[in-house]
């Protein structure tokens, strides 16, 4: 038993990090990634996160067997009670049998490339979009990884990220038909490795030690080189997506043109990273992109996808320009908002459709589609959680956070995508277009309230004041070409032989009816590292942009790889319970809140009355009258955190519960598997002494 345990703890060295930065002294790295293979911690760390390679299950099989055929060979030599002489040969022969086993065995078993992803969204499973990326890519296409492997100080969890990186690359290699290489150089200080990683454009990622360390690729075809400077692990879900991006930009000549015309964004947004606006960034890595000032008179040549971000006031030649850039079969993504949060200022001009061309949602019921402005779309059902003015939590229904059922999964841009969150937006309708396609709606649990009253109610009056009308709403869609021009004739006589009455076939228009699901706050977290900005997303809006600039692009390769896996897991039955909760007190707490209103609005009158800002300044013969009134506003302000923290209370219980069961699920297990273990020694005393 001493033996065998001993035996395993050296095995287990062997997969460690302390025992690799103890050895690269003296030792090749070669030879001391060989040496981990021999560990079973490497094979169970891949397992426990649900990637089962075939040489794995091979190595734990041979384990168990030599170690059995040890035991055997053990047990019969005490039977036989041999020779001291016997005793040390067979001790010798199951040593040479065991670890030659091993040795030859291990090299044998790591070429079988059999793997099984027993993960839920396949994540350690190439998607058809890298395939295709691997089948396009030019023969002699180099990828390097610099990876700080023998640096000490590199916290645990980057080491399991690179290992992670170092089997997708692998992986790649392995798939693309000897069309991409891959090569791993450690970046010592003070070395060449070292010199050639900066000169790429590696980033040295500073420690709190002092050290630093590189973590990045570079892909290199001919004179053609993209870089990665550092593999953030914020972003570890979109690990296929980053390297598939960087491949893409080396299967291409021509990279499509992107066109973003907004009053939001100035021109300067195209080159520098701006606040609040990483998906500009995004944007920028797979795309040639071009911000148009939005008070220009005409699109620039070459488009190949035309972003109108909340463009509200657009002169009339721009909308004519936009017009016949749709008619010649380009692509257009508009997007519109009832009430922009990130930007209040733009709330003062809203576009309205009409029959005569002022805006762009002018331009868009020309072509089909009738864009709802003047309300606020809500979703009691689809409701996400907010702190209101004193910090309590509530569920904010204009707050969307849809999930994939209210995404269709019949268009590719929204078939993989897995949850959003939509602002306060608005909402399409069409009534003779059979072409038009709903790619997000809400449930029938959905209403409308005006958008004036978002300026001057709080969230929580406007979340009691939402009436669902059982009607499902579209908060965007899509509506592929051809499409007949919004101008009978060209706003200039000169252009009568350029101009366009109908669209080509290949023309498509995107529509939201929201912007502020674009921004930072609502769509990733940003964390900047110096000469950097990394981004990690929130949900699928930054998802659902590019998919639908791919899609309008004509390149669809890397819309299914973009969404893989949820990117969150939250407690959905924590989120039911308070909804529910919600539910069943909200009559009792709008009918409160009202009376609490009313007292309130009381209080303002008598202050008004006085002529006075403050109640404190009022006349002794009006203090009595206030008294009367807040002795009635304490025991309704009672009821009113009475019932907030009822609907609190059904997840606190879960909580508790959960806590309880953590608790005591280790030692009820534990006292089960002795009880077992004691009836079945029982068992074998008793047939024994039969």
């Amino acid at each position: 038993f001493v033996a065998g345990i001993g035996a395993l703890f050296l095995l287990l060295l062997l997969g460690w990090d302390a025992s690799a930065r103890l050895l690269h002294e003296h030792v090749p790295r070669r030879v001391i990634q060989e040496l981990a293979a021999y560990s079973p911690k490497l094979w169970f760390d891949a397992i426990g996160v649900g990637f089962v390679e075939l040489s794995g299950i091979v190595y734990l099989v041979l384990v168990v067997l030599l170690a059995l055929i040890g035991a055997g060979f053990n047990t019969g030599r005490r039977r036989r009670g041999p020779s001291k002489f016997a005793a040390v040969i067979q001790a010798a022969a199951i040593g040479i049998v065991v670890v030659g086993g091993m040795a030859i065995s291990m090299p044998l078993a790591s070429r079988l490339t059999l793997s099984f992803d027993f993960t839920q969204e396949r994540e350690f499973t190439l998607s058809r979009g890298s395939i295709e990326v691997l089948e396009r890519l030019p023969v002699g296409t180099e990828a390097t990884l610099y990876w700080s492997a023998n640096e000490p100080a590199v916290p645990p969890a980057i080491k399991s990220q690179a290992r992670r990186l170092q089997r997708f690359l692998d992986q790649l290699a392995r798939r693309s038909g000897g069309r991409l290489a891959l090569r791993t150089l450690d970046p010592q200080p003070d070395t060449d490795d070292e010199l050639k990683a900066v000169a790429d454009g590696l980033r040295r990622v500073q420690m709190t030690s002092g050290d630093h360390f590189f973590l990045g690729a570079t892909f290199r075809q001919g004179e053609r080189i993209t870089s990665i400077p550092y593999f953030d692990i914020r972003r570890d879900r979109l690990l296929e997506y980053d390297i598939a991006v960087a491949l893409y930009g080396l299967t291409h000549r021509r990279v499509p043109r992107i066109g973003v015309i907004s009053s939001l964004l100035p021109s300067s947004a195209a080159i520098d990273n701006r606040e609040g606006l990483s998906f500009l960034s995004e944007l920028k890595r797979a795309y040639d992109l071009a911000v148009i000032p939005f008070f220009s008179e005409s699109l620039p040549v070459g488009l190949d996808v035309l972003i109108v971000l909340d463009a509200s006031v657009l002169k009339s030649k721009m909308l004519y320009s936009i017009d016949q850039y749709l008619m010649q079969g380009g692509s257009v993504i508009a997007m519109m908002d009832p009430f922009v949060r990130f930007n209040p200022p733009s709330n003062q001009v809203r576009p309205q459709p009409s029959s005569e061309i002022n805006d762009i949602s002018d331009l868009l019921l020309a072509y089909g589609i009738h864009y709802v402005g003047e309300e606020v779309v809500g979703d009691a059902e689809l409701a996400s959680p907010v702190s209101d003015q004193s910090q309590a939590t509530m569920s904010f229904p204009f707050w969307l956070r849809v999930t994939s059922k209210n995404f269709d999964d019949a268009h590719p841009v929204t078939a993989a995508l897995n949850e959003g969150l939509f602002v306060e937006p608005g909402e399409l309708k069409w009534e003779h277009s059979s072409r038009a396609q709903a790619l997000i709606k809400t449930t029938t649990n959905s209403g409308a309230q005006p958008r004036r009253e978002f300026g001057r109610k709080t969230p929580h009056e406007l979340a009691l004041a939402l009436v669902p009308d059982g009607r499902s709403r579209t908060i965007a869609a899509a509506l592929p070409g051809p499409f007949s021009t919004a101008y009978p004739s060209p706003l200039d006589d000169t252009d009568i032989h350029a101009h366009l009455a109908e669209g080509a076939d290949h023309g498509l228009l995107f529509a939201v009816a929201d912007v502020d699901w674009l921004f930072d706050p609502f769509s990733v977290q940003t964390v900047d590292l110096g000469d950097q900005v990394i981004t990690r997303p929130l949900n699928d809006n930054l998802s659902f942009l590019l998919n639908m600039v791919e899609y309008a692009s004509g390149e669809r390769s890397l819309i299914a790889m973009r969404s893989r896996g949820r990117l969150q897991r939250p407690f959905t039955r924590v989120a039911k319970l308070f909804k529910a909760a919600e539910q069943r007190y909200r009559e009792e707490e709008l009918q409160i809140t009202r009376q609490l209103s009313e007292a309130e609005a009381q209080l303002a009158e008598v202050a008004e009355q006085a002529g006075v800002a403050d109640v404190n300044e009022l006349p002794a013969e009006f203090q009595t009258k206030v008294q009367t009134i807040n002795a009635a506003l304490l025991p309704m302000r009672k009821q009113l955190r009475d019932i907030r923290r009822r609907i609190r209370e059904d997840v606190e219980r879960l909580g508790r519960r959960l806590t309880f069961i953590n608790l005591v699920a280790g030692p009820v297990m534990v006292s089960i598997l002795a009880v077992i273990v004691f009836a079945a020694r029982r068992y074998r005393h008793r047939v024994g002494a039969i």
